[in-house]
């Protein structure tokens, strides 16, 4: 009976059949092999992306590569502003740093004609929504990183100086990240990467969100949302968010049984610091448009404010007398005149662009540039010096001015009684 064959390959070949036996298999080593060509690729993998992100450079961290065609407009960063902003400055070492809230970091261009005219090297360390808490506690890095800045331009915040009579300071919240974390993030992370990617396509970009390389944020993109909805509609919306944050505010600059608050507090510890480095301090007032100074008069702010003014010649007089030495200004860019009575194009005007401001809070780098020209010392009337003895004199000039702008330009003080009374009844 014919025997079924049995295919060769499949046959097993059993030693001592005639035929050499085969080598064995080595499990270890071709695990090895893996291993290796495993580790080779992700090696390869972290290499490429941490190049791409450091070439491409989207937080001015590096400095590789400055192209315009590929990375020279960067995005505005969404975490580690503070940090990314620091490690700037630090490279930077500017002898002219500019402190506050987004309104210096929107409106104060350290890139000015004036400073580079002044001899100046200028950084932008406004961070929005922060504090003077902040700014003291980033200038307090920044001088041991760097040094002690020759001049100081501070943007002090009228609405962030008033406080419950009861209040209690706030404790310290620690939410810094460690050194090593942030830096990690912004070079190997997939936020960096989609930045790095988000910067290459930025190049062609009209108008886009950014952060220049000396720390201002132009607010570029409000060009694009005025061309399509009108600044109307961007005054209006930020007017009714005002509206609503000046009716729950409280009209108190001091804790009960104190001359103080944690922000004075705050303020004397920056002066001094200042007034030891021998930095030239520059306290600035910001210029507020007539819509937003009319509503402080609405809401009842406007003797605190007042008040207010006097206490910043007061900690500017006592920090002198404690530093014989030192060099502090104050200066009042407040009131309703000229490019503060700016109008605000009508409803549906698409057309219309204003020269001074993007919406009643955040002044444009052109206002902003006036701001520079007076401080270091150009000739401008803007800006009023404010000292123990010029107070009555501001007072007398903001009245003056509020009756020329209510005369010129009505509709903005009727806007304003509008905007604080729908506040009221709608508030909770």
């Amino acid at each position: 009976m014919e025997q079924i064959q049995r295919y060769d390959d499949e046959a097993p070949v059993l030693a001592g059949a005639g035929a050499p036996a085969a080598a064995p298999v080595q499990p270890q080593a071709s695990y090895k092999r893996f291993t290796a060509w495993c580790a080779t690729v992700v090696g390869a993998g972290v290499l490429l992306v941490t190049g791409f992100v450091a070439v491409i450079d989207p937080y001015h961290l590096y400095g590789f590569v400055d192209s315009p065609r590929l990375n020279h407009v960067k995005p505005l960063p969404e975490q580690y502003r503070e940090q990314i902003k620091l490690a700037q400055a630090t490279a930077v070492r500017p002898d002219l740093i500019l402190l506050g809230n987004s309104r210096v970091e929107v409106g104060l261009d350290p890139d000015s004609p004036q400073v580079s005219a002044h001899g100046r090297t200028a950084y932008n360390m406004g961070l929005s929504g922060t504090t003077l808490a902040v700014s003291e506690r980033v200038y307090g890095k920044l001088r041991e990183d760097a040094a002690p800045a020759a001049m100081a331009v501070i943007g002090v915040e009228f609405l962030d100086f008033l406080v419950k009579p009861d209040q209690a300071p706030a404790p310290a919240a620690s939410t810094e990240p460690l050194p090593w974390q942030w830096r990690f993030d912004t070079l190997f992370s997939i936020k960096s990467v989609s930045d790095a990617l988000h910067t290459v396509r930025l190049q062609q970009a009209a108008d886009p969100e950014t952060m220049t390389a000396r720390g201002q944020t132009p607010l570029r993109e409000y060009n694009r949302y005025a061309r399509q909805e009108g600044y109307y509609s961007i005054f209006q919306q930020k007017a009714g968010e005002n509206a609503k944050n000046l009716v729950r505010k409280p009209h108190n600059l001091f804790v009960a049984g104190t001359d103080g608050s944690e922000r004075i507090d705050r303020l004397r510890a920056l002066l001094d610091t200042m007034a030891r480095d021998r930095t030239e301090v520059h306290l600035v007032i910001y210029p507020y448009h007539a819509q937003l100074m009319a509503m402080f008069e609405e809401a009842g702010l406007q003797s605190t404010m007042e008040d207010w003014k006097q206490m910043l010649v007061r900690e500017a007089d006592a920090v002198r007398a404690r530093y014989p030495n030192a060099r502090v200004n104050v200066w009042d860019f407040s009131g309703y005149a000229g490019m503060r009575c700016e109008r605000i194009p009508g409803p549906g005007d698409t057309r219309s662009v204003t020269r001074w401001y993007w919406e009643a809070g955040h002044f444009k780098s052109t206002l902003g540039e006036r701001i520079l020209q007076r401080i270091l010392g150009g000739e401008t009337a803007f800006g009023f010096r404010l000292a123990a003895d010029t107070l009555a004199a501001d007072r007398q000039r903001i009245a003056a001015e509020r009756a020329q702008c209510a005369g010129d330009y009505p509709q903005v003080f009727a806007s304003a009684r509008d905007l604080i009374a729908n506040a009221r009844a709608s508030a909770p």
